[in-house]
């Protein structure tokens, strides 16, 4: 897992922003609540975990937008590429959405890869503990394998686009990898019960294509408030390009405040994402301590292998080297 970005990134602190409706996700999962759900706080009150140690340090020294500068931008002849030229944040989104584009062209092209996906998530009100999770991933047929590094280490689960009635696999670490397997509904609230997007959406090429549709459309109503093209990152050893995307409002963006991704350099694939929301009520607080306390979502991919020729058995419940009973 990595626990640290090697650069940080500066960032007014003052602009308010919103990162991508449900990302994560993209690709963040559905999982069974096979330990105590979740207690859930009340709708104004929002009781949080520690924040992961990975951390983004944001700071008062943000540059103006004049100083924002858009390197290798590609920007396709279309309607908005005039705006595009004349404002710098639509330029440097719609250079992210370029990029991203990029990476969803790259991960069409591969079968198959094995990754680290760390996740932390707002769940019912409370911040869960971070938790790294061993992936598989094959596109075709959509499969998907997981077993659980941290939390409730051991815990696997199987997803398999048209078997099982449309139903995951899944068992419980710990002692509870003893009792049998159950066949859940992705979407039923047991299954819900501690992330925020169900397993079907698991992956990199989904949670590209939910940021891909969220960026178009905010292009389209010209929402963004601020799209800066950060200083490159390093991340698990591999350069990354940096992007934080602020919102105008609130009531452009009830949940989310603020979006900071890192993009592969090479792959042109999402690999860190993280999304906030707004303050309280008379919270007065900023900069890293205001992304503190509104953390929404995390997600970074690490360790990632592609083209690994993954068979039906790295899917199948009889495979030797799980637990499922």
């Amino acid at each position: 897992m990595m626990r640290s970005i090697r650069r940080r990134l500066t960032l007014n602190s003052q602009q308010r922003a919103n990162s991508m409706a449900g990302l994560v996700a993209v690709f963040a999962f559905g999982f069974l609540a096979l330990e105590a759900p979740p207690q859930r706080a009340g709708a104004d009150v929002i009781r949080r975990k520690p924040v992961n140690k990975v951390r983004v340090t944001v700071t008062a020294n943000r540059p103006t937008l004049p100083e924002m500068t858009v390197e290798g931008t590609e920007i396709a002849e279309d309607s908005t590429t005039a705006v595009a030229s004349a404002d710098p944040n639509v330029a440097a989104l719609m250079q992210k959405v370029s990029r991203l584009k990029s990476g969803r062209d790259f991960l069409k092209q591969i079968p198959d890869y094995t990754a680290c996906f760390t996740k932390q998530e707002l769940v019912g009100g409370e911040l869960l503990e971070e938790q790294d999770i061993s992936m598989k991933i094959r596109h075709q047929p959509f499969s998907v394998y997981l077993n659980w590094r941290t939390g409730d280490r051991g815990r696997e689960v199987i997803y398999v686009d048209g078997q099982n009635d449309g139903r995951m696999i899944v068992h419980a670490g710990g002692w509870k990898a003893r009792l049998p397997a159950l066949t859940i509904d992705p979407e039923s609230s047991l299954a819900m019960g501690e992330a925020r997007y169900p397993v079907t959406k698991a992956g990199v090429l989904g949670l590209v294509e939910t940021m891909l549709n969220c960026h178009e459309t905010d292009i389209a109503k010209s929402s963004v408030a601020a799209c800066l093209r950060a200083e490159d990152q390093e991340f698990d050893g591999r350069p990354c390009e940096t992007y934080v995307v602020e919102y105008k409002s609130a009531a452009v963006s009830p949940v989310y405040r603020k979006s900071i991704t890192l993009i592969d350099a090479e792959w042109g694939i999402p690999v860190y994402i993280k999304n906030f929301g707004w303050p309280g009520a008379g919270e007065d607080i900023a900069g890293e301590e205001l992304d503190e306390a509104t953390l929404i979502e995390y997600y970074a991919f690490s360790e990632i292998e592609f083209r690994k020729d993954l068979a039906n058995l790295d899917f199948d419940r009889g495979n030797e080297e799980y637990r499922f009973r």
